[in-house]
């Protein structure tokens, strides 16, 4: 009898996780956040501080919930998709050290063709063997680095040993159009395949493994945000953010006071998107669907 008591607690306790793990959730408009002044086109977090790279000003801001600037820095030639990174990347001659890891924020210079780091306020800037044209983004994830370069159509990744170069002008699958936007994961790199109008899947040794939203008639994905189950792409022209899942399916697409948008963070179930446009932060948040 006892041990049809465990089973009974036990098969119960199991279909409770389970109904509570399939509960569907989408995201939800929150609010619009005025930006005075600022044209935002990336977003990075550093805990719950928003940071923003406001190109058409050559600065960076630091912003809070109501949008207000708390700093800024200046002396950036159009900056564009920004991120933190744990940095243990110190330059020298081309010669890449390792040192102890500092928090940096990292920042790709369009207008100067560079990548520029700042740690406690103070500028650096990482030197590569390759030059680069127009970098319009970069992801920092442990000891790897990408970046998308948009004129030579490719990303130049480093694991942590070397650097390559990944993919090549064309509309194929492995090939690029003009990226802006990248992003490193655990296991893949995820690139914002702009005017090719979609995502693209690269292991990481440059292996092309999938394309994303190629059949939503998107107009010029201009930013990308990975978690650890759902592949955001901002739609750019048609003013729309694009959720898929794991697999590259379609799940959510949202619209409201979406005019511009350039980037995407998703944090604690809380979602950024900058609306270059108008100025604006938009924020969705992530809550359960409710049925009347």
């Amino acid at each position: 009898m006892r041990t049809l008591i465990y089973i009974i607690v036990a098969a119960a306790t199991i279909i409770s996780c389970t109904d509570k793990a399939a509960v569907p959730q989408d995201w939800q408009f929150e609010k619009v956040i005025e930006l005075d002044g600022i044209n935002p086109i990336g977003i990075a977090m550093d805990g719950n501080d928003i940071f923003l790279s406001d190109g058409d000003h050559n600065r960076v801001v630091k912003v809070d919930e109501d949008g207000s600037v708390l700093f800024e820095m200046e002396g950036f030639k159009r900056p564009m998709h920004i991120d933190f990174g744990e940095s243990d990347f110190k330059i020298t001659d081309k010669v890449t050290t390792s040192l102890l890891k500092e928090r940096a924020l990292f920042v790709p210079e369009y207008g100067r063709d560079s990548i520029a780091v700042m740690r406690d306020n103070k500028m650096d800037y990482l030197v590569l063997q390759e030059s680069l044209d127009a970098p319009a983004a970069i992801s920092v994830f442990e000891d790897e680095i990408a970046i998308a370069d948009f004129y030579p159509n490719r990303v130049l990744y480093y694991d942590g040993k070397e650097w390559i170069s990944i993919g090549t002008e064309g509309k194929e699958l492995g090939q690029l159009y003009y990226p802006t936007d990248v992003q490193i994961t655990e296991n893949y790199i995820y690139i914002a395949d702009a005017y090719n109008h979609r995502a693209q899947v690269f292991d990481k040794t440059g292996k092309a493994i999938a394309i994303i939203g190629a059949d939503q008639k998107i107009n010029a994905a201009t930013g990308i945000y990975v978690t650890d189950n759902e592949v955001l792409l901002t739609d750019f022209e048609n003013g729309r953010v694009l959720i898929f899942d794991m697999k590259h399916q379609l799940k959510q697409i949202i619209e409201t006071n979406i005019d511009k948008p350039t980037d995407i963070f998703v944090q604690d179930g809380l979602m950024y998107i900058t609306n270059y446009r108008k100025g604006q932060l938009i924020k969705y948040i992530l809550k359960d669907i409710t049925y009347e």
